[in-house]
């Protein structure tokens, strides 16, 4: 008994190429990844010595912070995203080429036919390879979707909302951005003034010195009165020393704020501060929930949850194709005595596909869920984060009243302060007073200058928290 056997299939698909109808574009296969950019701090552009402006700042800020840059890659992404989600409702071309060799298929037959053939031996199933064939396909493939009952329609309007929102999120740090320079810039603003208050207090105390110390000389105050100067001399050196180690970190942080890496010190332009009424906290709570641009991008995301949730809902319903096809087939067959026997015939074809679903294991089922819990869950973000949003507002608002209120307030300390001063200056000369009065009097005015530059330039920073908060800075910019 002799078994006949099927030769091999040698070679099956040689190339498939995937065409996109609406682009029409071939993958370059060599093409590779762009080189990961170094870590380098962007320098400043702006010349040594120059007046940097508060508006100058906050553009720096604009141009040059990675926050931004970031947020503007995230915008790209959801875009590219959309326009694939579009791209499903275009037809889809394939390009294809196959080959192949072989015995392709089992054909009947007889024990005579093996006989003359040269076998030897009889065939109990009366079956015999066919001869070796060898062939060549090519042709294109068009899919074209024509309904899936909203479930692409909802995608792509979820994709839309989620780019809208990734827009949103631009504005919003642009918004922190600003509001960092802004802190930044006024900070640094503070400092200079501290330090020019705490240069004074110095040359106050060094002529206090002086005078004590030309009274000790004509031997008209004692030598404990001159001790005490040179030790508030000296204290008031080192508040000096530490309010300029101040002013050089506020200039690191406005450098950090802008996203730069820039000079130590800068000549920065000095902001008016001029108390103004506020808006009420109704109206002002008002616009923030309508402008604010981290509450709006939330809300395009609770578009594309609903849109989600619309479009797993259209799953139950299944999917309408209609698909054709076009080619060319090449073939061959090798017969006895190894005489080929060639052909060619074309190919054509098309037709409809509809899809529906009778069970799939319960997947579409928590799929609706799990958009439906989403949804939820960004029902409830956006809620605390208009909750959040209040209070910020809020706080802004009673900070600014309340800072408002205190300038008078130091500025009335700080005239007393002085009017102390001279006072304990005249009674020390006449001997009427010791030498700690002036020490304390001295002591007192540096507070208060030092309280009322603080609250000037809180009331300020208060002002653009309020602007942050409200949603109406950015909009400047």
């Amino acid at each position: 008994m002799r078994l006949v056997m099927q030769k091999p299939i040698t070679s099956i698909i040689v190339l498939a190429l995937v065409v996109g109808c609406s682009h029409f574009g071939f993958a370059q296969s060599g093409e590779q990844a762009p080189p990961v950019k170094p870590i380098v701090p962007r320098a400043a552009t702006k010349p040594a010595g120059s007046v940097l402006t508060l508006a100058e700042a906050i553009r720096t800020g604009l141009a040059t912070h990675p926050l931004l840059e970031r947020s503007r890659y995230s915008a790209l992404i959801a875009k590219a995203l959309t326009r694939q989600t579009q791209g499903e409702r275009y037809p889809w071309l394939e390009a294809s080429i196959a080959g192949s060799s072989g015995s392709l298929r089992i054909i009947t037959t007889d024990g005579k036919a093996i006989h003359d053939r040269g076998g030897h031996g009889f065939d109990p199933g009366g079956a015999l390879a066919k001869h070796n064939q060898n062939m060549v396909s090519g042709g294109f493939l068009l899919n074209q979707l024509i309904s899936d009952f909203g479930y692409t329609a909802h995608r792509i309007l979820a994709t839309e909302a989620n780019e809208a929102a990734s827009e949103k999120e631009i504005l919003t740090n642009k918004a922190f951005v600003i509001l960092n320079v802004q802190k930044a810039y006024l900070n640094s603003l503070l400092q200079q003034s501290l330090v020019t208050i705490a240069t004074e207090t110095v040359k106050q105390r060094q002529a206090v010195r002086d005078q004590v110390q030309a009274l000790y000389q004509h031997q008209l105050k004692s030598k404990v009165d001159l001790d005490l100067m040179l030790v508030e001399v000296s204290s008031a050196e080192l508040s000096l020393i530490k309010a300029q180690n101040d002013l050089k970190q506020s200039f690191a942080a406005l450098n950090n704020a802008m996203g730069i890496e820039g000079q130590d010190r800068y000549q920065l332009e000095q902001i008016p501060i001029q108390v103004t009424p506020s808006q009420a906290v109704e109206t002002l709570v008002a616009t923030g929930l309508s402008d604010r641009p981290e509450l709006l991008g939330n809300r395009d995301r609770l578009v594309a949850s609903e849109e989600l949730l619309q479009a797993v809902k259209s799953l139950n319903f299944g999917s309408l194709s209609a698909v054709g096809s076009i080619g060319m087939t090449q073939y061959g067959e090798v017969h006895d005595g190894g005489i080929p026997s060639d052909g060619m015939a074309p190919f054509w074809g098309f037709g409809a596909t509809m899809k529906f679903p009778l069970f799939t294991g319960f997947r579409i089922q928590n799929q609706i869920k799990e958009a439906s819990h989403r949804k939820g869950e960004t029902e409830d973000e956006l809620q605390a984060l208009a909750n959040e949003i209040v209070l910020q507002i809020i706080r802004a608002y009673l900070t600014r009243t309340t800072n408002a209120e205190q300038i008078a307030l130091e500025q009335e300390r700080v005239t007393f302060s002085k009017e102390a001063l001279l006072l304990a200056q005249a009674r020390y000369r006449l001997g009427l007073s010791p030498i700690v009065e002036i020490v304390r009097a001295t002591a007192v005015l540096f507070e208060s200058e030092s309280r009322l530059a603080e609250a000037r330039y809180i009331y300020k920073t208060s002002e653009s928290v309020v602007a942050y908060a409200t949603g109406q800075e950015y909009k400047r910019f």
